[in-house]
């Protein structure tokens, strides 16, 4: 059984890529684009909570709830370009990271 964030049974055009592959590609690079420049802020959220618990003795909550996001976002851009699913991340459809 295949894991598929976000699912893609209830699919709206908006957020949906056409069939067409120069297209998809087109977005393809546009999200690795994205990617890379995730990447970088995902070392900053790790910085910030290793400072944080370093000085305080826990994680920040916010950052906690940052890095829940942009993981899952980078989640959904890499089932994206793996083709595990036709739809496009952030913004094309909603991040929906769990929250404790």
């Amino acid at each position: 059984m295949r894991n598929v964030y976000p699912p893609d049974n209830d699919d709206d055009e908006n957020t949906v890529v056409t069939r067409n592959a120069f297209i998809r590609a087109l977005f393809m690079a546009v999200f690795f684009a994205l990617f890379m420049g995730a990447r970088f802020f995902l070392w900053l959220i790790v910085l910030f909570q290793f400072l944080s618990h370093l000085f305080t003795g826990k994680p920040s909550q916010a950052g906690t709830r940052w890095g829940a996001g942009i993981s899952a976002w980078i989640y959904a851009v890499m089932l994206f370009m793996t083709y595990n699913t036709e739809r496009m991340p952030f913004p094309f459809s909603q991040i929906s990271a769990s929250r404790n």
